[in-house]
């Protein structure tokens, strides 16, 4: 046998049952020179069976380890940082969600930037356009000012529109219906830079129904050939009515197609269908409203999905954002996350991540099945809840609220996600029935 073979072979032996050594160890242990041992330790680098690395110390020595050793240590590790996590109750969890998306009034953001935090948490999550500007956004910004969607909007920093494909298209009886303006259309506002991938996760493989000739068929073939247009620039080039360039932008965003550059459009649209309201059944000399109402920015096609999206990748951005969004995940907490990637393939991804010391993986909550993955900073947080005395904290939220979790996480019949509903948490448990009356959109 070669003498590089018994030096390999000798190693595999040490290796094998002992953890990370540094090769200037290893040549001690057995009486070999280092260049016979550096040699050995690449050969069985080359076989697969060791692997080099820092694995007790980032800034000590290199150190090799057998492959399989290297796997039960982190088994171990795993386990061990599992046992250490002490479980919360469903109503400590909840009092912890009300923190960690900032609806407790210590804990809300400011400004536009706080706006970006919020968009930056919440993407994906497809919520009743009205509701967005109503409830949403000033649960979670103090003072909340409508400027402040407006500049993260213009500046190239946030889009929004529909990520989901729609399941039904209006029946031919009723052609309107689902065309014109609604508060109830679902949309979510995102980071821009995160729009394909995120389009790839709630979509996969449907593709939004294409109209059919007509006027939103008009305006989609316009903004392709020529591009963002404004809503007047559209009326010329299409040659129709301004009231059917509305309804066609709509039925657009309703479809999953269009999108503006400015969160003004919606505000443009709920206001012209206002205004038409208004109007009905009399003729209006002045048109100034009108006019104003149309200074809401370009509307532009949403692009199309990321192409070729690695699985695996894929898999690991939506891991990323719900622990963003939710601090724990675990499946039953997704029943109203719009997300077209398998349950499995994100706790494939979750378990790869908890692998690489990104997340924690452990039970942090009781009363729930299945494995639970969380966010780094959401563990101290989760103790600091658990130790937090109960004084009566009250939070009001719309129904539409991300944070509805009646039937959920908390016990008791779901409260129905709409805008006129609402749900109040006292201590992070349902007050009464959980619904509050007078909450309109």
């Amino acid at each position: 046998m070669e003498p590089e073979a018994v030096a390999a072979e000798t190693l595999r032996g040490h290796l094998d049952i002992s953890g990370p050594c540094a090769a200037a160890d290893l040549a001690q242990a057995t009486a070999l020179g280092v260049s016979e041992v550096s040699l050995a330790l690449v050969r069985l680098e080359t076989e697969g069976f060791a692997l080099r690395g820092r694995f007790s110390d980032p800034s000590g020595p290199e150190e090799w380890c057998a492959r399989r050793v290297l796997t039960r240590i982190h088994a171990y590790s795993r386990q061990r940082k599992r046992r250490e996590v002490e479980p919360v109750t469903a109503r400590d969890f909840m009092r912890f969600l009300l923190r960690w998306q900032h609806v407790t009034p210590d804990t809300r953001r400011e400004g536009s930037r706080g706006v970006l935090a919020v968009v930056e948490q919440l993407q994906g999550f497809e919520l009743a356009a009205g509701a967005w500007e109503k409830a949403i956004l000033p649960a979670r910004v103090t003072g909340y000012r409508k400027e402040w969607l407006d500049e993260v909007c213009l500046d190239g920093g946030v889009a929004w529109g529909r990520l989901s494909v729609r399941d039904s298209e209006p029946s031919p009886e009723l052609p309107s219906r689902g065309l014109t303006p609604s508060r109830a259309t679902p949309i979510t506002l995102m980071i821009r830079d995160d729009l394909a991938w995120l389009l790839a996760a709630a979509r996969g493989s449907a593709c939004p129904a294409s109209p059919g000739p007509g006027r939103t068929r008009d305006v989609l073939d316009a903004l392709a050939a020529r591009g963002a247009l404004f809503q007047t620039d559209l009326t010329v080039a299409t040659g129709r009515l301004p009231g059917e360039i509305e309804d066609a932008l709509w039925d657009g965003v309703a479809r999953g197609l269009l999108t503006a550059d400015g969160f003004r459009a919606v505000r443009s649209l709920f206001a012209q269908r206002s205004l038409a309201q208004t109007a009905l059944g009399r003729h209006r000399l002045r048109r100034g409203g009108q006019l104003a109402s149309r200074t809401a920015g370009r509307w532009s096609l949403l692009p199309a999905p990321m192409a070729d999206c690695d699985p695996d990748e894929l898999a690991e951005a939506v891991a990323e954002q719900l622990a963003v969004r939710w601090g724990v995940v675990f499946r039953d907490l997704l029943v109203r996350e719009n997300i077209a990637v398998p349950w499995r393939e994100v706790l494939w991804a979750f378990r790869r991540m908890e692998a690489r010391g990104t997340i924690s993986g452990g039970r942090f909550v009781n009363g729930f099945s299945g494995e639970q993955f969380a966010h780094p900073d959401a563990v101290a947080v989760l103790r600091e809840i658990r130790k937090r005395p109960r004084d009566g904290e009250t939070v009001v939220l719309s129904a539409a609220d991300p944070l509805n979790l009646v039937g959920v996480v908390l016990p008791g019949p779901r409260i129905p996600a709409v805008a006129t509903n609402s749900v109040s948490y006292t201590d992070g448990a349902v007050t009464s029935d959980g619904t509050v009356p007078g909450l309109t959109a």
